[in-house]
């Protein structure tokens, strides 16, 4: 019995091995090969922005067992078979599918559009589809306190000096950096300029059709204190209504505690070198400039450095005024032309009334704006005002600092910011 089995085990031992070594020597592989093929949905887009951009993949592949996603954005490879993927930022992406089967593998690239939050008009102008650097627009109204209904204006006034250069950063991905420059204009302290304020470094936006946009923040940084933008009054829900805006500017409305109507207006800020604002000027040649003779633009404001609109918030001007024509060319010289009568200053008699003709001709020197003042270059006409001067006769000295500049629109502000300064609105002929 036992010779029996071992007899067995050697003849089943044999048959293994002689099957082995026909398999060995007759390969042969079944199935076929994979076919890859898939379908996509992005997420509904929320009117909260920016919204995730989150897009769903559903696998559509027949004979496959393996998948290998490359979704276009140079992120991680995914082996899942419907993955869900989030996008950082919106765009056309090249997404490839790759499966495996029992007989071979199989691949297929289709383009995949992702929508994003910058298809909505004010997100892309806020900014830029990146980021974009905003500060406070040199109107003279820039701040604005109204009764709750809006019909009365309890305060107008532009920024202070340590307000004027405060940025605001937005980023498209819902980041917000706020930069004091040095100090923080604050309304708790006696609204004096104080340490840079803590604020908030994110923020969302609500776009709903049919309405306004509102900008919220989220918390300070520090957890201390109220977010803010613009004027450091702590409004309801941290929250701003945008009641107008263009790619360059925009005015915020919110609501103050007792349910008076907070109105700053901003600008984006645009990063200019002293060779493009000398181009700005000149026009490369000759450019003239006048004062803006807009009604309601207060095309002249008196006040300190602190707060232009200090002593005298603006008006009308004078009919001898409307047509003053000062052109600067690229050789340092300033053509004043009265076009028949000057408006007297103070320092004139008769103070405030057309008078005579003071057109002159006059070199001056251009330079980056220096003193801790605000300014992005300085013009400097020779001697004290008259013969030479530029907006009024009554100037405190000749010193025009460059507060802002585009083609068609520019802010001077005269005096050196220890005193009295005048500041004029002109745009461009």
């Amino acid at each position: 019995m036992k010779r029996l089995h071992q007899y067995i085990v050697v003849v089943m031992a044999a048959a293994i091995t002689l099957m082995t070594a026909c398999t060995k020597t007759i390969p042969e592989l079944s199935g076929t090969a994979s076919v890859a093929d898939f379908s996509f949905a992005q997420a509904p887009a929320s009117d909260t922005l920016p919204y995730a951009y989150k897009v769903q993949f559903t696998n559509q592949s027949k004979e496959e067992f393996l998948y290998q996603w490359d979704f276009g954005d140079n992120s991680a490879l995914s082996s899942a078979k419907s993955p869900q993927h989030t996008y950082k930022v919106g765009g056309t992406y090249d997404v490839r599918l790759t499966t495996v089967g029992t007989n071979g593998n199989n691949s297929i690239t289709k383009k995949v559009f992702v929508n994003d939050a910058c298809s909505n008009a004010f997100f892309k102008a806020l900014t830029n589809c990146g980021s974009a650097e905003w500060t406070w627009s040199l109107d003279g109204d820039a701040i604005r306190v109204l009764s709750p209904d809006g019909t009365q204006v309890y305060f107008a006034g532009s920024a202070a000096g340590c307000q004027a250069d405060d940025v605001y950063k937005f980023g498209a991905d819902g980041s917000l950096i706020y930069d004091a420059n040095g100090q923080t204009f604050d309304v708790q302290s006696g609204y004096s300029c104080q340490a840079p304020k803590a604020n908030a470094s994110a923020y969302k936006v609500v776009a709903k059709t049919g309405q306004q946009p509102v900008i919220i923040l989220g918390p300070t940084s520090n957890g201390v204190g109220s977010p803010f933008i613009g004027t450091t009054d702590v409004v309801r829900n941290n929250s701003y209504k945008v009641i107008a805006y263009t790619e360059s500017t925009m005015t915020l409305q919110s609501v103050l505690g007792g349910g008076e109507l907070l109105e700053v207006k901003l600008k984006r800020k645009v990063a200019l070198t002293l060779a493009d604002i000398k181009q700005l000027l000149t026009g490369a040649t000759s450019k003239s400039w006048k004062l803006d003779g807009t009604p309601g633009a207060n095309a002249i404001i008196v006040g300190t450095e602190g707060n232009p609109s200090e002593y005298f918030g603006g008006g009308p001007l004078a009919d001898c005024q409307l047509d003053d024509v000062y052109t600067f060319t690229a050789a340092n010289a300033v053509n004043y032309n009265a076009n028949g009568s000057t408006f007297n200053g103070g320092n004139i008699a008769p103070n405030y009334n057309c008078g005579d003709n003071r057109s002159y001709n006059s070199p001056f020197t251009f330079a980056a704006t220096s003193g801790g003042v605000a300014g992005l270059a300085t013009v400097t006409l020779p001697g004290t005002p008259l013969p030479a001067f530029i907006g009024t006769t009554d100037v405190p000295d000749n010193t025009y600092r460059i507060i802002d500049i585009s083609p068609t629109r520019m802010t001077l502000r005269a005096g050196n910011g220890s005193g009295t300064v005048f500041q004029f609105k002109m745009v461009a002929q």
